[in-house]
């Protein structure tokens, strides 16, 4: 074998190696040419667009995931894209409230803006209350105090919309990226583009698409049909539980910047406390005859709640009622007004087909009494860029078999922890809501008997240090804590 045979044969072995193995044409990051006897190695740039992009995206969905989305696209060199909205606000306006952990704010300093989010955002959480029935105290702690030790960063919430205004106003470009009234009907790839149209006759080509559109997501349910193998959830996310969500003033009686939760049989009162709002959140276990699906919720609906549950304590020695937080409710009738949904919980069995991939909610669903809904879906979209800023730095124009390769080790990176997390929140919820006995036994007496600190360091801590953030954007402000990360 000569030296020309020699530098071919380790061409294919390269290719064996990383997985580009799909077509002998892959561009290569390196040309190799023999020029009169000469072995030539030259540096193969990326071939890039006008703008400088080396791939165009599509984003369906304004959202948390989608706003974060194109945040990392464009630190990643893919700065040709567009996020497609459904709705006629780019930006979010509900009157919810995200609760968002130490990991979250890593990935916030990345993308330029965790200054703005931590001037946003409540005082951090400080501790966690849990209450029995009466309003007695089982067990009080400093969770959060002890997160923000280990891990530097602290845990705060938010008001969504305030977090969404953040993400959109720093977003470049804007105005051309982001457009709303774009209802997706369809969804059509080939081995060279997917392309989506919208119900306004208008039609948008790129080289991948990202779904980035929540729960009921319409990504799914075009780009993975039910005739398919491919279709990612082949069982039915399942929804056992209900939840009224809502803020008011804080009233006296509940301590600023803390998590109260009061606890019952099949119920559980969680409220989230700034230096002057109160947030709450009811989860109900719901009827055994109720159906295994989403329903809507009428006002009527949300009343009857209410009524049943209006004398409920929901502060230490019952100083507080949840009809008193009811009757001070922000936006009784406003589009911010308190809602009732159902929780869904489940994880797609596949989250990519072909230039097609899904993030957040639109891949998994968990119970939001953790908060760790929106910390999940940003971690996706970190590793999910992450797959493809590497790619692009090897295939400037990928197939979709290596485009598949690239969601494919993002899903598998990303499925074990999610299905992790899923299943603690699905647990935590059960034992809050003291839905049996070793639900009971959980918050009355072995959690007061480990003590915070040992929940924390044992349960949490471990999950949040493994979390992923963007490998190729330096932080600026990463604090010291106790933990270190495994992505340091």
């Amino acid at each position: 074998m000569d030296v020309w045979e020699t530098l071919q044969f380790g061409v294919s072995t390269y290719r064996d190696r990383i997985g580009y193995d799909q077509d002998p044409a892959i561009p290569m990051p390196y040309e190799i040419t023999n020029y009169a006897g000469l072995i030539l190695i030259q540096p193969q740039p990326p071939k890039s667009r006008e703008d400088g992009s080396i791939m165009r995206a599509i984003v369906i969905g304004s959202g948390l995931s989608g706003l974060i989305t194109a945040h990392a696209l464009d630190k990643a060199g893919v700065t040709d894209f567009v996020i497609l909205e459904g709705r006629a606000n780019p930006v979010e306006q509900s009157g919810s409230v995200i609760a968002l952990y130490p990991q979250t704010f890593r990935i916030f300093d990345q993308l330029g803006v965790l200054r703005q989010m931590m001037d946003l955002g409540s005082p951090p959480m400080k501790r966690w209350i849990h209450l029995d029935p009466q309003g007695k105290v089982i067990h009080e702690g400093p969770f959060n105090d002890l997160l923000t030790q280990n891990h530097g960063h602290p845990s705060m919430i938010f008001m969504r919309r305030d977090l969404m205004q953040v993400l959109y106003s720093n977003l470049p470009s804007k105005e051309t990226r982001v457009l709303p009234n774009k209802k997706i009907l369809s969804i059509d790839q080939d081995v060279s583009s997917v392309t989506v149209t919208c119900a306004d006759g208008s039609k948008y080509t790129g080289d991948i698409l990202i779904g980035c559109d929540g729960v009921h997501s319409t990504v799914q349910r075009l780009a993975f049909p039910s005739d398919s193998t491919s279709k990612p959830n082949l069982t039915r996310p399942r929804s056992e539980y209900r939840g009224l969500f809502g803020s008011s003033p804080l009233p006296k009686g509940l301590a600023p910047a803390c998590v109260t939760e009061t606890h019952n049989k099949d119920i559980v009162f969680m409220i989230l406390s700034t230096t002057d709002r109160a947030f709450w959140l009811v989860t109900d276990l719901k009827s055994k005859d109720a159906p295994d699906s989403v329903r809507k919720y009428s006002d009527k609906d949300i009343q009857e709640l209410v009524d049943r549950y209006a004398d409920h304590s929901v502060a230490v020695n019952g100083s507080v009622s949840f009809g008193d937080l009811w009757r001070t409710r922000y936006d009784p009738d406003g589009p911010s007004r308190p809602g009732l949904y159902d929780y869904l919980e489940g994880v797609a069995k596949r989250w990519y087909s072909g230039r097609v991939v899904i993030v957040g909610d639109a891949a998994h669903q968990m119970t939001p009494n953790l908060g760790q809904g929106g910390n999940n879906a940003i971690e996706d979209v970190a590793s999910l860029v992450n797959q493809l800023h590497g790619l692009l730095k090897i295939v400037p124009s990928p197939t979709p078999a290596e485009l598949e390769a690239a969601f494919a080790r993002y899903q598998d990176e990303r499925e074990n922890r999610v299905k992790k997390t899923a299943g603690l929140t699905g647990k935590y919820t059960q034992w809050t809501s003291w839905r049996n006995w070793s639900g009971w036994f959980m918050l009355s007496w072995l959690w007061p008997l480990l003590g915070d600190r040992v929940v924390v360091n044992w349960l949490v801590s471990p999950m949040v240090k493994e979390s992923i953030k963007l490998d190729f954007v330096e932080e600026r402000d990463l604090p010291v804590g106790k933990v270190p990360w495994k992505f340091a």
